[in-house]
């Protein structure tokens, strides 16, 4: 299983792979250092239960796409159907058609990602857990930084 560790000071990106996995992952960008701590999940099942780097039980599953390209097609097709508008109504609805096809293709095709709630680290290439749902908004505000003080905002 590839591991992709993002750093909390400078977001730089550190890759490992969960069978050869270090005791701590150096940050390629700042040089801070975090314990790995692999799990039995990890090396006997291939699978996820809790981070390795920060032991967080609250994983979710979602796409493996690179969302920049998706909002790059998704902005194209809006910009090419909105200049065919003017010639012919048809052309344009059809490339908007045409984008929706494709993202369902990429998405039928896509494999499936585990992603960390509290530090973002991402697990590719392992099995799947099946306690892990779709990301959730509620449960991802909980660890966000200021969770707190916006609690206290909206409870008075």
């Amino acid at each position: 299983m590839e591991i992709t560790s993002h750093c909390p000071k400078c977001q730089a990106a550190a890759r490992f792979d969960s069978s050869s996995a270090p005791a701590e992952v150096a940050c390629p960008g700042c040089g801070a250092r975090r314990a790995v701590t692999i799990g039995e999940s990890v090396l006997g099942r291939n699978t996820v239960d809790r981070c390795v780097l920060c032991g967080c039980g609250h994983l979710y599953i979602e796409k493996d796409f690179n969302s920049w390209v998706g909002g790059a097609v998704v902005v194209l097709a809006i910009v090419a159907s909105g200049i065919a508008w003017a010639r012919n109504v048809l052309v344009s609805i059809g490339i908007l058609a045409g984008a929706a096809v494709l993202d369902l293709a990429v998405w039928l095709v896509a494999r499936e990602r585990t992603r960390c709630y509290r530090c973002e680290t991402v697990y590719r290439g392992g099995a799947p857990n099946p306690a892990h749902e779709r990301y959730e908004l509620g449960l991802a505000g909980r660890f966000a930084s200021d969770y707190d003080e916006q609690r206290e905002l909206h409870q008075k």
